[in-house]
């Protein structure tokens, strides 16, 4: 019932999702004040809103390690992305509350299922009074205080927003037509990221076609005890600008040459570590001023250890010593795979994670598959089971 405890499986959930939200969110929305502020900071939100040219809309007090880890740039996408969230499990729960803090934009919730008793031991959400209610009636009252940044509302069963005291009626509305009101055209417009927790295969396989007709990024994952799994859907030519996230490679010089198929050589204690079509820039390097120059990168084809073959550097002057070489990342577009094709072609797209056989993880897909194809309350003693 801690809010604050997750699981391994969780902890890889969240890490996904907050890649995904910071890579494709864009553009920016002004910040709601809060109850008590400054008055620099009264001046300084006024001139945000009125999109003035410091506009900034980062709480630096707030998000300082978020700042540290992913940077500036990755923040200002959280906190203009709006997030669609079904299934308010105790997965859900805990992706919630991460959401929350992270600080995006906007927040919709979504799960018309009556809380049972059950639900208390994994949902932090719930309390024993909401036994009986909808998943989501207490919500909003419990994660928007979380961040005051954050506008976080509660969708009945017709996908608009609950008025106070709804619970109940969320419940009968639900699935009343017979689908879901996420499969409605553009019933998820607008949404930078639908996030799916512990939703069976046959739906997520209809959201994720509504969610690439909406432009719409997916995430869906499921927890069943110490088993996880995470699918990612962000379409075609989704470009990441750093796909590695670690920082960029850089190396002291031994010797530079000068010719028509230049060698770079880094000093013993420093392996460059770079491959084949890495591009590169240089620094300090006395004698080779032109090899510095701003916006001068090469393309490098790894030929030992320590030595790169940078190809054309006459006219770059002689090489004197010092200087140092730095990787330069480069972007790189990915296509994904709808969910349904992508169950298709499981045994080349599962990741393996901590060095796990491939035969593990597929008998967890076959059993996730297994579990999500049994008919909603569904006996353990069945034909069907």
């Amino acid at each position: 019932r801690n809010p604050h405890a997750c699981d391994l499986s969780v902890l890889m959930m969240v890490a996904s999702m907050m890649a995904v939200l910071a890579l494709s969110a864009a553009g920016l929305s002004p910040p709601r004040l809060p109850a008590r502020t400054s008055r620099s900071e009264r001046r300084s939100a006024l001139r945000r809103l009125r999109g003035g040219a410091t506009a900034d809309p980062i709480d630096e007090k707030l998000y300082s390690r978020q700042l540290y880890v992913m940077g500036r740039a990755a923040q200002l996408s959280l906190g203009s992305a709006s997030v669609l969230l079904l299934g308010l499990t105790g997965l859900g729960a805990e992706v919630s509350k991460n959401l929350a803090l992270a600080g995006v934009a906007q927040l919709d919730v979504h799960d018309a299922e009556e809380a049972s008793l059950a639900d208390l031991s994994s949902s932090w959400l719930l309390k024993p009074e909401d036994v009986g209610t909808a998943r989501h009636a207490q919500a909003v009252d419990r994660l928007a205080p979380l961040n005051e940044h954050v506008r976080v509302r509660a969708l009945g069963g017709d996908g608009r927003p609950l008025a106070e005291g709804d619970g109940q009626a969320a419940c009968r509305l639900a699935g009343a037509d017979g689908g879901e009101w996420w499969e409605r055209e553009g019933a998820i417009d607008g949404y930078t990221v639908v996030v799916a927790c512990d939703m069976p295969h046959a739906p997520l396989a209809r959201l994720s076609a509504a969610a690439r007709a909406s432009g719409a990024k997916l995430v869906a994952c499921w927890s069943a005890g110490l088993a996880g799994g995470v699918f990612v859907d962000c379409g075609e030519a989704f470009v990441v600008s750093d796909p590695t996230g670690e920082p960029p490679r850089q190396a002291l010089l031994e010797h530079v040459s000068c010719g028509e198929e230049g060698v770079a050589t880094t000093v013993q204690e420093q392996p460059h570590g770079l491959q084949d079509g890495d591009v590169v820039r240089f620094e300090g390097v006395r004698g080779m001023e032109a090899l510095c120059a701003e916006g001068r990168t090469f393309a490098v084809r790894a030929t030992g250890r320590h030595t790169l073959s940078l190809g054309e550097t006459r006219g770059c002057g002689e090489f004197v010593g010092g200087g140092r070489l730095v990787q330069v990342k480069q972007p790189v577009s990915l296509d994904f795979k709808p969910f349904e094709a992508a169950s298709e072609e499981v045994g080349q797209l599962l990741h393996e994670v901590g060095g796990r056989r491939a035969s593990r993880s597929l008998t967890l897909h076959a059993a996730f598959a297994g579990l999500h194809a049994l008919p909603a309350g569904c006996p353990p003693g069945s034909d069907q089971r």
